[in-house]
């Protein structure tokens, strides 16, 4: 059994837990498809790196933005809750990571609900003036975006 499946075994298992139960029922509603979505995300071996993403993920779902926003709170008594299963040795890691997560995560989201994304930039390093433009319009850089 991979620890993707035992991910989302984990969190079904979770969802009918007395940890789950004492939580407020506003983290609760679809409590168990996001969980299942988070770990469906991060995949077979999760890293701090897939943690992140895969929390992120759940941040664009298509859920009320009230329990989008308490995913950190849901992910964390989850986290909590794994160590009692004895299956998964490196929770304590994943669960720093959401800690030093939260503040990014929750800042992520704009007045209307939607998230903001990541601005990815091309490296343009060692690009003369004559050659080719990286953008791929055909033209030399100076008279591309080299402009200016």
């Amino acid at each position: 059994m991979s620890v993707h499946a035992s991910l989302t075994d984990a969190a079904a298992d979770f969802c009918q837990s007395q940890h789950f139960m004492l939580l407020k029922t506003e983290i609760k509603q679809n409590a168990e498809s996001l969980l299942a979505h988070w770990a469906q995300t991060a995949g077979g071996d999760p890293t701090a790196l897939t943690v992140r993403d895969a929390m992120h993920g759940v941040a664009r779902l298509d859920v009320p933005l009230s329990q989008r926003r308490q995913f950190p709170h849901l992910l964390t008594a989850f986290l909590e809750y794994l160590p009692s299963t004895g299956r998964f040795p490196h929770a304590d890691s994943w669960l720093t990571v959401v800690e030093g997560t939260r503040s990014a995560y929750e800042a992520g989201f704009r007045e209307d609900g939607s998230v903001r994304g990541t601005t990815v930039r091309k490296p343009v390093a060692g690009v003369g003036r004559n050659d080719p433009c990286p953008c791929g319009s055909g033209r030399k850089f100076k008279k591309c975006c080299g402009k200016g």
